[in-house]
This record gives structure tokens, sequence and C-alpha cells, in this order.
């Protein structure tokens, strides 16, 4: 695949990202677990009240997943993200947008799904 066929193949999620609102989210497939099955994540976005600034990160889409990265810049065919341990340790990696499928998208994070009745 040329450069120029992974920049068209990752418009579409470069652009479904870019645009999401505060606490929106896409949901993409990436790689395959231990079964063959294709891995999910959530992409979601933050934008900070006082600069109107997005930030980005991704993690595994299961109800109880913590495991995840914040995004530190995009480029035309790939997403640049890191994480820090315990220790301190920075680790980086970069995620090839053109290998990513979309499968829902936008969609809004719910702060809660309680329900009084009066």
């Amino acid at each position: 695949m040329t450069y120029s066929d992974k920049v068209k193949a990752s418009k579409d999620l470069l652009t479904a990202i870019q645009s999401l609102d505060d606490k929106q989210y896409v949901i993409v497939e990436y790689g395959t677990d231990y079964k063959g099955e294709p891995n999910r994540y959530k992409i979601d976005a933050f934008v900070y009240e006082h600069s109107g600034k997005a930030t980005y990160r991704i993690y595994k889409d299961e109800l109880f997943a913590n495991i995840g990265m914040n995004i530190e810049k995009f480029s035309g065919t790939t997403m640049y993200a890191y994480t820090y341990d315990l220790m301190s340790q920075k680790t980086t990696y970069n995620f090839p947008l053109h290998a990513m499928k979309i499968v829902e998208q936008p969609f809004v994070e719910q702060d809660h799904d309680l329900k009084f009745n009066d």
C-alpha cells in the first residue's frame, strides 16, 4: 500500500475523531485477540472549557476496561499514543489509522443511567 493510499484510507477515521465533541466517542476494530476475534477500542474526546482544546484517549471497549493510552498527536496515517506506568516509565505506541475500522460513531458518553421515581 502506497503512502497516498494509506492517507486516503485513514481520512474517514481521522475526520471522525477530530470532529468529536466533549464526551463523545467512536468505536474501532484493530487487530485480533488470542481467539482471532477483532479487538474493539473506544476513542473518546475531552474538551477543556477554558481553552476549547480537545484531548483524546484510546482504550479497550470493555465494561470494566481501564487499560488505555493518551493520544499525543495525529499524522495523516498514524495516531501516536503514550501512557505512564506505576514507576513513571513512558510507553508509546503508534496506531496505523488505515488499519482501523470504524464500527460505531459518534456516541455521547452518559455520566450515569440512574432513574429516580418521584
